[in-house]
């Protein structure tokens, strides 16, 4: 009768462990606050501000594509122009329109989106750091050329993806009767016009929270901080789009200048909404209890990682029990540093006592 009344309670208790914590105002709070305790880390500060201006730097590559897409459908660059004479310079205008129209010389064209793709990836470069960052807490090595080459292709899907998007969104009807003759397939995509933009931001914003990060975590895990920053993108783009139209008609001259004032301000808030949203992954795992990105499973993970790269190669990557957690790594500056210049040992041991007294 005990064996059968323990039998009971064990089954009890693994009933209990299998129910999935759902969120509540209580959750919700915590998680609000766990997002808040995470931005007591000062590697956050000043960091919007930096993916702000990798955004600006990927908009003319952005727009360079977006004119390549909208020639495949025999469409007009009205929109590109109309964008650029609203937010930059006359001159600058000009002059990136004159880009999209040379076609004399094919080599040039490739070389200036070869460039233009390179200034474009410096975005996924920094939210990979930040993605590694926040995944393990700070437990990777920057490694700047694996981490920067690696950013090139997920500018280029990243960008491809936000040119087809705002092509769907502004030419859909246009090219759903051209690639289906006006049937009723055609009548049905117009109709899902809107939605087929957010799953396309929404992809987008998952594909960059799944690739970018050093260690390769499940996709389920990332799947609510994509949920939030589409939202958060589709609320900041709605603002903006609205506050655009009202500064420009407000005044020719003053409405020039707000709209740039406003485009960064909007690039600087898409930032913040793209890392809250990983933020929001590590909370929602915590407060949720998924179990999917806690400190034993991003270990496992990382082995895993160290099994694909090999045990000398994955040294290079991740802070290991050997590393020291939390101290300073020896970068490649230090590094070049003992090589080349005379007396830098010395140099360096006395740094390291200084900052072992500041500490205490």
């Amino acid at each position: 009768m005990n064996k059968e009344t323990e039998n009971k309670s064990n089954i009890n208790i693994d009933k209990e462990k299998k129910k999935k914590v759902r969120l509540n105002k209580d959750n919700l709070i915590k998680i609000v606050f766990h997002i808040f305790r995470q931005f007591d880390d000062q590697y956050y500060a000043g960091f919007a501000a930096q993916v702000a201006y990798y955004f600006f730097m990927a908009s003319v590559p952005t727009l360079i594509v977006l004119s390549q897409v909208l020639g495949v459908f025999d469409l007009s660059l009205d929109i590109i122009k109309n964008w650029l004479n609203h937010n930059v310079d006359s001159q600058l205008s000009g002059f990136v329109m004159g880009l999209f129209s040379a076609s004399s010389v094919r080599l040039g064209n490739f070389i200036m989106i070869f460039l233009a793709l390179w200034s474009a990836s410096a975005l996924e470069f920094s939210l990979s750091r930040l993605t590694s960052y926040t995944l393990t807490e700070g437990a990777y090595k920057f490694n700047f050329f694996a981490e920067r080459l690696k950013a090139v292709p997920a500018a280029a899907i990243t960008i491809f993806a936000v040119a087809f998007t705002l092509v769907v969104f502004v030419y859909g009807e246009d090219i759903f009767y051209k690639l289906f003759n006006g049937g009723i397939l055609a009548k049905a995509l117009i109709a899902l016009k809107l939605p087929i933009v957010a799953i396309s931001f929404f992809a987008m914003i998952t594909l960059n929270y799944y690739i970018l990060p050093l260690v390769r975590v499940p996709i389920r895990a990332i799947l609510p901080g994509a949920v939030f920053s589409s939202f958060g993108l589709l609320i900041a783009t709605t603002i903006y789009a609205n506050y655009i139209s009202y500064s420009v008609n407000y005044d020719i001259l003053y409405g020039a200048f707000a709209s740039i004032v406003a485009l960064m301000l909007w690039f600087y808030i898409i930032s913040w909404i793209l890392c809250v949203g990983m933020m929001f992954n590590k909370a929602w795992d915590e407060v949720m209890q998924r179990n999917r990105l806690s400190h034993e499973k991003m270990i496992e993970y990382i082995e895993k990682k160290s099994m694909l790269l090999g045990e000398e190669k994955s040294k290079r990557y991740i802070i290991s029990g050997n590393d020291n957690y939390g101290a300073e790594l020896e970068t490649i500056a230090v590094k070049l540093s003992r090589k080349f210049v005379k007396g830098y040992e010395e140099e360096l041991r006395k740094e390291k006592q200084r900052k072992a007294h500041r500490k205490l």
